[in-house]
């Protein structure tokens, strides 16, 4: 073979040509390399955040794998959940990653219902555009702003915003706000700041209603609670008595289960006062030193009052009690016995039994069996914590437009006439949207709420929507009320945002809670705070001037400087620490951790929690700032907001009438409680009870699977909702296990599946707030508006049963 010059470079050209594809291939085969080598070791760093499925406030750990987050924890340093949490907590995940959230801004494009994708400054533009032109046109006051289930500085925010813009209509939508004192102890101990219910130290709970265990508030701290009650090392094993129509996972870890006619908890708590009363079980010396009101008196001008000791022993008997409550009069007997004995005890009814008729007063009547045994103010009953020393933001600053916006009357009519004791009443709002009362609502923003889901007027809202021109929605999901929007906004999901959340509501310590993204937007989703932030520099002038923070997370640094100034209180840490600070606050003595302000906010992030765990010490007088400076049983706070509400007459008629024969004015300001008799309507003789099982998240769940997996154990049922009815009630009816059936109010009707329950009351049936895809308990609820509150009688609501 002839080696030639041309034979020569096609050699070297094809021996290049294999040198640089080896060395090609040796390079991806080492950047595999580094991609399996970063895959098996990356870095894992573990984010504090708080957990927003429920009000409950927990403290998380989100452990993150380069960055994308990969499990969920407890924080064991946080003092609400040390470690512990609910199934709930882990629906984070799926919320995070749900493939069906929002990818960006979206747009109306004809119909409602219809999207397209738009860019966040075109977005925000024409939020800007819409607002500037209301305020031009003096129309400011005719934006609603309808907020949900969250507290802190979002709330904060949207609260300062609609001042600053000039609208009254900032409403809330939620079933209970523990962040603020509940009515019944504003009525009656003149409270400013929420009082708590001190579980952890208390030695006998009567509960009404208020499902420790499973849904009230916070379930993990109060389990924990009761872990204290039933096992304390230092005192005997405490009490718990639970009573409501279900059986519920409080009643079965109860010491006494005590089955009741739905609506009737003011009338039992009534009874055992009448018991108490009538054997000499209640302090005596609290009752005559502290508490207005018990015996009757006379007023300045001679005219003589009817006392609670009379009321109850006139008008709540025991045989009286007992029939209008089904529970026999020897249970009330040992409840009574049981509070006066077992000390310190504490009555709990500040959800359970609420949103039926007579709602105020049965709660208050509830909670006069706290003064009855003496323990407002003392450990293991009702105390104080004090506010959170965070640093107060900036004079709001107002212009003539806004000062006149807000002057107008609030379109939900919360606040005044019949509905002058509440702060929102949404229950009403979809009439007077739709009436144009008392003016038309022309822009509405919605934040952490779906009412065209979650609430029982989700058709007349619905309806309500479609009269208001410009609608804009904050949910990540294209949910029932954020479908019939004119601009999605997302927010993030709470594991990828800054947020705060603040507790002094939990006996025994205050704290601040603080979360930084654990994960980057996987979406085109921005933090509506900042948003809000951004809206307002738009809007300029006192607006802007309102809101003089680039950022959300510098609106928390501003607040976490109150708490670095304060002098009291530390950044959560492991237990030997704190034990060690105890040791030297017994002493008078309070150490700093942190040298400056910067110091402090990093161990802030990296901790996620600042708490005081010494509390505020407060006097019994302290809690108690009614006009007599005592507890109040005849509530002269009531008597002066209803003559300054000036109700209609028809209004206090109708409150009066149901007490028959006696009209006397003094009823209304004493927690008195109708006995009605019980009327069965022969086509609807059942009564429909909902409740939230633990592992159901506020507002639904549909996109948690894993949620929706979590077997309920006393019926053995997930994935699909179900109706609980007596075994007695089931038979009479021709209905079995499993069988499909179909439950009929006068509203409307569902189809579930019959689980036979021992568990209830046997004229009752239970549907739990079920969160799926399919049927809605709240078809079923009529928009009944409760006097004075403002809110629906949900509990009230009667069915039937039949087979499918």
């Amino acid at each position: 073979m002839r080696f030639t010059r041309r034979t020569f470079l096609q050699t070297l050209t094809g021996a290049a040509g294999a040198a640089a594809l080896v060395q090609n291939q040796l390079s991806a085969v080492d950047q595999v390399a580094g991609d399996v080598q970063r895959w098996a070791k990356p870095e894992e760093v573990l984010v504090p955040t708080i957990c927003q499925q429920c009000p409950g406030g927990c403290g998380l750990l989100a452990r993150t794998l380069d960055g994308e987050v990969c499990g969920i924890s407890g924080n064991p340093l946080h003092p609400i959940n040390r470690g512990a949490l609910c199934p709930k907590a882990f629906g984070g995940l799926q919320l995070l990653y749900d493939p069906n959230r929002i990818q960006g801004p979206m747009v109306r494009t004809g119909e409602r219902g219809r999207f397209r994708s738009i860019g966040w400054d075109e977005a925000l533009k024409l939020v800007t555009a819409r607002l500037l032109d209301l305020r031009a046109t003096g129309l400011a006051h005719t934006l609603a702003i309808l907020g949900g289930q969250y507290r802190g500085y979002r709330d904060t925010l949207w609260s300062r915003f609609a001042q600053a813009y000039g609208t009254p209509n900032y409403i809330r939508l939620r079933c209970f706000a523990p962040e603020k004192p509940a009515l019944a102890h504003q009525l009656m101990q003149g409270v400013t700041t929420p009082l708590a219910y001190d579980l952890a130290e208390t030695q006998f709970i009567l509960s009404f209603g208020a499902n420790l265990l499973e849904s009230w508030i916070g379930p993990v701290h109060a389990s924990q609670a009761y872990a204290r009650l039933r096992r304390s090392g230092d005192r005997p094993r405490g009490l718990l008595v639970y009573v409501d129509p279900r059986r519920a996972p409080t009643a079965i870890k109860a010491d006494r289960w005590i089955p009741i006619v739905p609506g009737t908890d003011g009338i039992l708590a009534l009874g055992i006062a009448n018991a108490m009363i009538r054997e000499g079980l209640y302090d005596e010396a609290f009752v005559e030193q502290y508490s207005f009101g018990f015996e009757d008196w006379l007023d300045a001008a001679g005219q003589q009052h009817l006392g609670f000791k009379n009321l109850v022993l006139r008008d709540y008997g025991l045989f009286t009690v007992s029939a209008a409550t089904g529970v026999p009069v020897k249970s009330i007997l040992e409840i009574a016995r049981g509070l006066a004995t077992t000390k310190p005890a504490i009555v709990i009814g500040e959800r359970g039994p609420a949103y039926g008729p007579d709602d105020m007063y049965t709660r208050m009547a509830i909670h006069s069996l706290n003064a009855l045994v003496g323990n407002i103010g003392v450990a293991g009953g009702l105390r104080t914590q004090g506010e959170i020393p965070l640093a107060p933001l900036p004079a709001l600053e107002q212009d003539a437009t806004a000062k006149q916006g807000v002057a107008q009357p609030r379109i939900d009519g919360a606040g005044e006439k019949n509905y002058f004791m509440v702060a929102d009443a949404p229950q009403l709002l979809p009439e007077r949207i739709l009436n144009g009362s008392p003016y038309p609502v022309n822009a509405l923003f919605l934040f952490a709420t779906n009412p065209l889901a979650n609430h029982p007027a989700k058709e007349a809202f619905a309806a309500a929507f479609k009269k208001i021109p410009f609608i804009v929605s904050f949910s990540p999901f294209l949910d029932e009320s954020s479908a019939l929007a004119d601009l999605i906004l997302p927010d993030p999901t709470y594991l990828e945002r800054w947020q705060d959340d603040q507790v002094n509501h939990l006996a025994g310590f205050t704290c601040f809670s603080l979360a930084r993204p654990a994960s980057k937007p996987l979406q085109q989703s921005r933090n509506t705070a900042d948003v809000l932030l951004q809206v307002a520099q738009s809007l300029g002038g006192t607006i802007g001037k309102s809101f003089p923070w680039k950022s959300f997370e510098e609106v928390l640094r501003h607040g976490a400087e109150g708490l670095f100034k304060s002098g009291r209180g530390y950044v959560v840490s492991v237990h030997a620490q704190e034990a060690l600070r105890k040791v030297l606050e017994r002493q008078g003595y309070w150490l700093p951790e942190f040298q400056d302000s910067n110091a402090f906010w990093n161990g802030l992030l990296q901790k996620g929690a600042w708490w005081d765990p010494t509390g505020l010490p407060m006097s019994r007088n302290a809690l108690l700032q009614t006009p007599s400076g005592k507890f109040e049983f005849y509530s002269t706070r009531l008597k002066q907001l209803l003559d300054k509400a000036a109700i209609t007459e028809e209004a206090r008629k109708s409150m009066l009438a149901k007490f028959g024969a006696d009209k006397s004015d003094d009823l209304l300001y004493l927690p008195a409680v109708a006995l009605r008799s019980a009327k069965k309507v022969e086509a609807l003789p059942l009564r429909l009870n909902t409740y939230r099982l633990m592992s159901r998240p506020m507002g639904g769940g549909k996109n948690q699977p894993w949620l929706l997996e979590q077997p309920a154990v006393h019926v053995q049922a997930s994935w699909e909702s179900w109706v609980e009815i007596h075994p007695q009630t089931a038979a009479g009816l021709g209905i079995k296990e499993n069988d499909l059936v179909w439950v009929e109010s006068a509203k409307g009707r569902v189809k579930l599946r019959a689980k036979l329950y021992s568990g209830t009351v046997a004229d009752v049936i239970h549907i739990p707030l079920f969160g799926g895809d399919g049927p809605n308990p709240n078809d079923l609820i009529a928009n009944e508006t409760d006097v004075l509150r403002g809110f629906g009688v949900l509990n009230s609501t009667q069915v039937k049963v039949r087979r499918a």
